[in-house]
């Protein structure tokens, strides 16, 4: 029996009589009714196929969720969705001013902040930084921040940059402190706040504070 090019359908010879027309019709008919499905098996709106490792069949990929975006999976050998990856949003602020405070609870400087308003998910990177000096002998200075707005929250220690100087105005250090820490979702204000330890003011300059967004 003849066969087709592509397919290999199975047809009559040229030179064949023909003895059950309506057989032949049929068992044509189904060879191609199969290749057809083989190709198109989509079974849903939003399907897509892609060939299989099967000559002559394809493979049904489903739609995705609202977001995702179509890549080569990790054996780079057939099409899948997956979640965008996108930059995190983040904000940041500095005061250059280098002022002084001798409250011994979290308070603002004559010139407050710095401060950033981010809309944030559930976690959040922070980043406190600041030259940080006493104005006597042993004299404790920390910077941290308070946040408003989706989330209330005082500055903490735990969360502070700080540092001792054991000299009037002779020691100044800058330092940083990042905190990964659990917000409330939507709009956030995070403000920086400055407290002192010692008999002495504590001053603070180049301030700056990074709020990072990590998502949910």
């Amino acid at each position: 029996m003849a066969t087709t090019t592509n397919y290999g359908w199975t047809t009559p010879d040229d030179t064949a009589l023909v003895k059950d027309g309506a057989a032949a019709i049929r068992t044509l008919g189904s060879s191609v009714d199969t290749t057809t499905k083989n190709l198109n098996p989509e079974t849903t709106l939003g399907d897509i196929a892609y060939r299989s490792s099967t000559a002559n069949v394809n493979t049904r990929l489903g739609l995705g969720t609202a977001g995702q975006v179509l890549q080569v999976n990790s054996g780079a050998n057939a099409p899948e969705w997956a979640s965008l990856v996108t930059t995190p949003a983040s904000a940041s602020a500095r005061v250059e001013t280098g002022q002084e405070t001798s409250s011994e609870t979290y308070t603002d400087l004559t010139t407050a902040g710095p401060a950033v308003t981010l809309t944030t998910g559930t976690k959040v990177l922070i980043i406190v930084s600041s030259q940080i000096y006493g104005t006597g002998a042993n004299q404790y200075g920390l910077m941290g921040f308070a946040i408003s707005g989706a989330t209330t929250r005082a500055a903490s220690d735990s969360t502070a940059v700080g540092f001792a100087g054991s000299d009037a105005y002779a020691d100044e250090q800058s330092a940083s402190r990042a905190s990964r820490i659990t917000v409330t979702a939507g709009s956030n204000t995070f403000t920086a706040k400055y407290r002192e330890s010692g008999s002495n003011a504590a001053g603070f300059a180049s301030r700056e504070i990074c709020v990072i967004d990590l998502g949910s």
